[in-house]
This record gives C-alpha cells, sequence and structure tokens, in this order.
C-alpha cells in the first residue's frame, strides 16, 4: 500500500477505510471520482410485515354460507309473477275469460248479420275479444295450473241490429267497471296490469260501439 495512502487512512475505522482506499485508487489511475461514493450510506431495515393471520382449521363453514342456487339450493321464487298467491282472484279471472268468449261469439254473429264497413268494425271486436280471453286464459293457466276456457254456447243475439249494439255497449262498460275494481284489490303487480289493460281496451270498444250507434 502507498505510504501516503497508509497515512491518511490511519486510524479509520475497517469498513470506512476499505471505501477511502477504493476510492483513492480510482482517482491515481483515472484522476476523477464523482461517480464513486466516498462513504457507503448504512442499509436501512425494511420494515417488517405482520403475516395475515390464517383462519381457523376448525372455522364451521356455516359461518358463510353460499348464497341460494350454487350448491344446489332452491332459490325463492320473486314476488308477484301470477303465482299461486293469485288463487283468490281466480273467481274474477274466469268470469272475465267467459265475458270475453261471449263477447267474441256475440261479435262474430252480428258482423255476419251486418256486412259492409259496420260488419268488419264489429268482426275486428271480436276478434280482440278472442285475444283478451287468450291472455287471461293464460294467466289463470299460470296461476292454478289448471286451463279455463269455457265451452262453446250459442249466444243470442237480439233481433234489433241498435239493440244488439245496445248490449255490447253496456256489456263493455261492466267489463271496464269489473276490470278497474279487481285491479284495486290485487297484489300481484303482473295481474293488476293485465286488469288495467283490459279495462282500457273495454273502454276503446265502447267507444267503437257508440260510434257505430251515432252512424247508424
Amino acid at each position: 500500500m502507498d505510504e501516503s495512502l497508509e497515512a491518511v487512512t490511519r486510524g479509520m475505522e475497517g469498513e470506512k477505510r476499505e471505501v477511502f482506499e477504493r476510492v483513492w485508487r480510482r482517482v491515481m489511475h483515472s484522476g476523477a471520482a464523482e461517480d464513486v461514493p466516498l462513504a457507503a450510506e448504512p442499509a436501512v431495515p425494511a420494515p417488517e410485515v405482520p403475516a395475515l393471520a390464517a383462519p381457523p382449521a376448525d372455522r364451521p363453514e356455516e359461518d358463510c354460507p353460499p348464497p341460494p342456487g350454487v350448491l344446489g339450493e332452491a332459490c325463492p321464487p320473486p314476488p308477484g309473477v301470477l303465482g299461486e298467491a293469485c288463487l283468490e282472484h281466480a273467481g274474477l279471472l274466469q268470469g272475465l275469460i267467459r265475458g270475453a268468449l261471449e263477447g267474441w261469439r256475440t261479435y262474430q254473429a252480428l258482423a255476419r248479420r251486418t256486412g259492409g264497413g259496420p260488419g268488419r268494425v264489429l268482426a275486428a271486436l271480436g276478434a280482440e275479444e278472442k285475444r283478451r280471453a287468450k291472455e287471461l286464459g293464460a294467466a289463470y293457466f299460470l296461476i292454478s295450473g289448471v286451463r279455463c276456457w269455457p265451452d262453446p254456447e250459442k249466444v243470442p243475439v237480439p233481433a234489433s241490429y241498435l239493440g244488439a249494439l245496445r248490449t255490447l255497449f253496456r256489456r263493455e262498460q261492466e267489463t271496464v267497471a269489473a276490470c278497474l275494481a279487481g285491479a284495486e284489490v290485487v297484489g300481484d303487480p303482473c295481474l293488476r296490469e293485465l286488469l288495467v289493460r283490459h279495462a282500457r281496451q273495454a273502454w276503446d270498444r265502447s267507444c267503437k260501439i257508440r260510434g257505430l250507434i251515432e252512424g247508424a
């Protein structure tokens, strides 16, 4: 070791002395020491991160049950889907279905007797009544599991054309009242919407019948 280097480093601690000797040698060979630290920074120990506690091996699985339907459990049925809770309104639906079928046949018979423009209007009203009976019948089947479609019966049609229209007008008004009254007490939103819609359709039919009477 160079005597001057030994004189400078005399009395230094071992680690500092080794660092200084490396710097001295680089300076003596290159004449620059900007890229070499004069002293090593003491290493800062990383903070200790506590390990996450593992769950106890004897923890029962019942503490965190899976959601219904994941492991085969039956999911509870959603409310308001034309279910058995609507059975208390079965009588109302049966009456509406029967009335719709009677209206369909009455409109058909009167349309055949009338012909022309009024006959086409009456035939269209009859087709609408048949659709109404099918919608109500589908709702009744979903609720009860039983198909309600009464057997065809001969519907007497008044001899007077205006008298027949008056009878149909009153029947449509009665349908409006029955549907709206039922919608007031029904809790199932699907059935309530069906009743309100059919009340509106019955009102529209009564307005068309009134138009036929006005044009007679």
